[in-house]
């Protein structure tokens, strides 16, 4: 069989199981990967992502609309990864997907809870510091207070809640990280499948050299801290290394979708008519938290 009867036999086969595929991937699996970084990135610094601005002030609505997000993008992401079942290199992708899934929702969860519970902390301190000074009062003078303070009770400005969440919801990234690993195989077993295409090809060729330029960037930064700085050793280590994790993460989920999209000659990622409700229904869910205010 000539290189050329390969390569069509590759592309008809994959552009065949990737039916099965009803999550995003090409240019759109692009847009909405960026706005899922670009959403956790803002609630990892409690800034609202629809005006990265002002600081979210969460509420209730906010904790079910995050909530309501990750259950409909992580039910959706079943559904592909079982439909997907016979071809594994799709079913891990797909689990790398609901990875990310995951991170973006449990990420919105996490964070609204976090103000609620210290709005309630906060709220249930002003009472008692209230409770307190009207106890050390007399009744006469407690009388009156609550007389002349009363209106101006209704009229205090609501709390504000200001808090860093980033240290305590960075950690969600522990569980994204394995999927991503198992996704990229994935991906990569494709792009062995189909070597013959030449944007493929340079796609990857391009991944990997940006990959590897950083990590002897990164390197060769952290050998020059370490001898030049006093802090630890292991703290500057730990550090390089998160960031290295985090820009491969980033980038590879990137490099996927693009590679995807060449390889079924379906570079925008628009699905097939049999997926598309669940493409769109899963590709809106996953911005719900945008709208967290």
């Amino acid at each position: 069989m000539s290189t050329s009867t390969e390569s069509a036999a590759a592309l008809e086969s994959l552009k065949e199981e990737i039916k099965c595929y009803s999550l995003p991937y090409g240019a759109l699996g692009f847009v909405s990967h960026v706005l899922t970084y670009y959403t956790i990135a803002c609630l990892w610094y409690g800034r609202k992502p629809l005006w990265p601005f002002s600081r979210v002030t969460f509420s209730r609505f906010d904790l079910a609309l995050g909530g309501f997000g990750l259950l409909i993008s992580t039910l959706l992401t079943i559904v592909t990864i079982v439909r997907c079942k016979d071809t594994w290199e799709l079913l891990v992708i797909a689990i790398w997907k609901m990875g990310m899934s995951l991170l973006n929702g449990v990420t919105a969860v996490h964070v609204a809870g976090l103000f609620i519970l210290e709005k309630i902390r906060l709220k249930r301190a002003k009472k008692q510091k209230q409770r307190e000074g009207s106890e050390a009062s007399d009744t006469t003078t407690v009388a009156d207070h609550e007389k002349e303070g009363g209106a101006a009770t209704d009229k205090e400005a609501p709390i504000e809640v200001v808090i860093d969440p980033m240290r305590r919801v960075f950690w969600w990234i522990i569980l994204y990280v394995p999927m991503m690993l198992a996704g990229i195989v994935g991906v990569m077993a494709l792009v062995v499948k189909n070597i013959e295409n030449k944007a493929v090809v340079k796609l990857t060729a391009g991944f990997y050299t940006v990959v590897g330029t950083g990590l002897l960037i990164v390197a060769a930064g952290l050998l020059y801290r370490i001898r030049n700085a006093s802090e630890s050793s292991r703290k500057i280590v730990f550090g390089g290394l998160i960031w290295v994790v985090a820009t491969f993460s980033i980038l590879a989920v990137f490099y996927s979708d693009w590679a995807l999209g060449m390889m079924t000659d379906n570079i925008t990622g628009l699905p097939s008519g049999d997926t598309a409700a669940l493409y769109w229904t899963y590709w809106i869910s996953k911005r719900l938290p945008m709208f967290s205010l």
